[in-house]
């Protein structure tokens, strides 16, 4: 009997990279979570529609792609390979699993998992003790009520529970394009007022996970910005304090002594952008900088791609040469950097050649994508023929960009999928808001 051809879906790409990777490395837990999550989400589904499996899939994956066992090794090194690996391991099956007992309705508080499937009770104790919320009211006299101040509080005491969470809420940020408006600025607000001050507490209490914390804050803040743009919660986005000089302190520090394109075009970007708003209405040197500290902290130490994420948009909104002979005379910038920003600058060619001419030079790529997910307070005043505009570049253009890059610089697959992801989800928030336009505008129109 011939069989039928049928297209793999997408978690199950995901699941099959993930025991891939566990297979390679044997992780134990993370083949066992794998089976067991196909298991016990089996029939449930997303508020969009997809299998409920591929959110655990995408938190697992995220995690990895972070490269926390670099970390470990860095900042543990009396640790061995098996120890660090173990570590992992344990996180990695309990992001897998992180709603089960939640969602599942699992027998005996999931102890299941340890006892009858072999999973170590660390990972159980994460799922169960940390990450499952109580209900918000009390079923029984003796059981506990959610919280929110206790919850998060609790998982804040544990690294692995921690970035679990913040790798919960990013994926759940990039796929609420499907909420109703009252339910996305709820969540807007909730993410606000618990996960920006979870990860500023966080990032002290583990600086071994702060570039990986600062990762996700990233994404989950970028996120709720286009939201908030969307809906028109402006006072959300705009930051009236001097709260971005933290960036600057961090970029000066972190490129000093190793990145002098990068240190001079820090002080260049600050001085030529000095009085210019975002349409958000903060300063708009905010851009730029979250640009190339968003490289730094994805470990991307490229001087030219990051003095170049600084400096993208001085030729046209400063009005300078595009030949950048200036900033070569005046400042000492490395003409190869010049060369990165009239490649990402000039968009006065076809996109085609345009996107061709990107990539070919590694580090114009990387800024050109950096730079894509960090446009998201536009969308407060843009035009429905703009996000269309938006959308089809993105489609066409920016994801086979990645994907280009992900086969032909390999040193730099794991943060060019990061970027990729993130581009896609805020893609994807504007593609949702653009569908929504067009159905009021076709309401409307009937009922004239």
């Amino acid at each position: 009997m011939k069989k039928t051809s049928r297209k793999i879906v997408r978690w199950e790409k995901e699941y099959h990279f993930i025991k891939g990777y566990a297979t390679m490395y044997k992780l134990r837990n993370t083949l066992i979570a794998l089976a067991l999550s196909v298991r016990y989400h089996e029939g449930q589904y997303r508020d969009g529609g997809e299998p409920y499996i591929i959110h655990p899939l995408m938190v697992c994956k995220s995690l990895i792609l972070l490269n926390i066992e670099k970390c470990l090794k860095e900042w543990y090194p009396e640790k061995d390979a098996s120890q660090i690996r173990h570590e992992c391991d344990i996180i990695y099956a309990a992001a897998i699993l992180h709603d089960v007992i939640e969602d599942c309705k699992l027998r005996r508080r999931g102890k299941e998992l340890v006892k009858k499937f072999g999973l170590d009770k660390e990972v159980w104790e994460i799922v169960y003790f940390l990450l499952t919320k109580p209900p918000r009211k009390k079923k029984w006299p003796w059981s506990p009520v959610y919280k929110p101040e206790k919850y998060f509080g609790n998982i804040q005491k544990n690294w692995k529970a921690t970035l679990i969470k913040l790798a919960d809420r990013a994926n759940n940020c990039s796929t609420m394009e499907v909420f109703d408006e009252d339910r996305k600025k709820k969540y807007i607000l909730e993410t606000i007022k618990y996960y920006y001050p979870l990860c500023a507490t966080v990032k002290v209490m583990y600086p071994e996970f702060s570039d990986v914390i600062t990762i996700l804050e990233n994404i989950i803040v970028s996120n709720i910005e286009v939201f908030a743009s969307i809906l028109g919660m402006q006072k959300v986005i705009t930051d009236e304090t001097e709260e971005y000089k933290k960036t600057v302190y961090y970029i000066e520090g972190a490129c000093r002594n190793e990145m002098p394109n990068t240190y001079k075009a820090l002080f260049v970007a600050l001085k030529f952008h000095q009085g210019q708003k975002r349409t958000s209405g903060d300063p708009f040197v905010i851009h730029p900088l979250r640009v190339c500290s968003y490289l730094l902290t994805l470990g991307i130490h490229d001087d030219y791609a990051c003095a170049a994420a600084l400096l993208h948009e001085i030729p046209q909104r400063c009005h300078l040469p595009e030949n950048g002979e200036e900033l070569i005379r005046d400042y000492g910038i490395d003409r190869k950097v010049i060369d990165v920003v009239r490649l990402v600058s000039n968009k006065n060619k076809p996109l085609k050649e345009y996107y061709d001419g990107i990539e070919e030079n590694v580090s114009a790529l990387l800024e050109k994508l950096s730079n894509r997910v960090h446009t998201c307070t536009f969308l407060g005043r843009a035009s429905e023929e703009e996000m269309i505009a938006y959308i089809e570049e993105t489609k066409r253009y920016m994801l086979p960009m990645s994907r280009y890059g992900l086969l032909h610089y390999p040193e730099y697959a794991n943060q060019i999928e990061i970027m990729q992801e993130h581009i896609k989800s805020i893609c994807n928030i504007i593609e949702a808001a653009v569908a929504k336009k067009k159905k009021q505008t076709g309401l409307t129109s009937q009922g004239s």
